[in-house]
């Protein structure tokens, strides 16, 4: 069974995620803002450059080892993050020495503001098995009649919009209630988010492709949907052990 096996690629591809999920998270404090259209738009720099490659590892994930696999992983970024945000926390509370003179900076960056955590985790969260959950229900979907994987892109696209329009509203809408973004902005920044790291994965897919069929054939796996008495639960952890 698949939750008996040992995937080489799986092992390295859970660290790097969460590495890249706590870097994001740190780098989505910076803004930036471009004119298109006339119009202003904000944009912080993880969603620029991080955070539309997590949706993508999610994809990888599904596409290779299946839903259960990719549950385990986007629990353990969620384990990963609180952690940071507790370890950020207690060093900016610790003492610092008078020749440490960068205090007001590294609490600035480090600092975790309890609402901004709770919209980063609550996105995240949500977004990635919503994510997990269509690309999942789409290859089932799809297999029947596309056995070869042709019309990959097609669910990649479509979970994307799906996961990343999930995230993006989950984190500013708790991120506005709380006053860390301007209401004003809600709508703005909701759509710039969206829209930016979905065209982003969609300018991405084919490495996308080419990564899934090469870890397709290096694990020799191809999972759809989930094990027998496996579920689409996201609060089931593990997989289920048939004897």
């Amino acid at each position: 069974m698949l939750s008996n096996r040992k995937f080489s690629f799986l092992d390295v591809l859970t660290p790097l995620f969460c590495v890249i999920l706590v870097v994001a998270n740190v780098i989505a404090q910076k803004f930036f803002d471009f004119e298109f259209l006339g119009i202003t738009w904000s944009l912080d720099v993880g969603t620029l450059i991080l955070f539309p490659v997590l949706y993508i590892f999610g994809d990888i994930l599904v596409e290779v080892w299946g839903y259960a696999a990719a549950r385990r992983v986007i629990w353990t970024g969620f384990a990963t993050q609180i952690l940071a945000a507790l370890m950020f926390s207690l060093a900016v509370a610790m003492p610092s020495s008078p020749y440490f003179d960068a205090t007001d900076a590294f609490a600035c960056i480090l600092g975790a503001v309890p609402a901004l955590v709770l919209a980063s985790l609550a996105g995240y969260w949500s977004g990635s098995f919503a994510n997990g959950f269509v690309m999942a229900k789409m290859k089932e979907w799809m297999v029947k009649w596309d056995p070869n994987h042709k019309w990959l892109p097609l669910r990649t696209i479509v979970s994307t919009i799906v996961g990343e329009f999930v995230d993006t509203t989950v984190f500013v809408g708790i991120g506005a209630v709380f006053g860390v973004f301007p209401t004003q902005i809600f709508i703005m920044l909701t759509i710039t988010q969206w829209i930016i790291k979905t065209l982003i994965e969609a300018v991405m897919t084919p490495v996308t492709m080419l990564i899934t069929r090469k870890l397709k054939e290096f694990e020799q796996v191809d999972m759809v949907g989930v094990e027998h008495g496996d579920s689409y639960n996201p609060f089931k952890l593990f997989f289920k052990k048939i004897a």
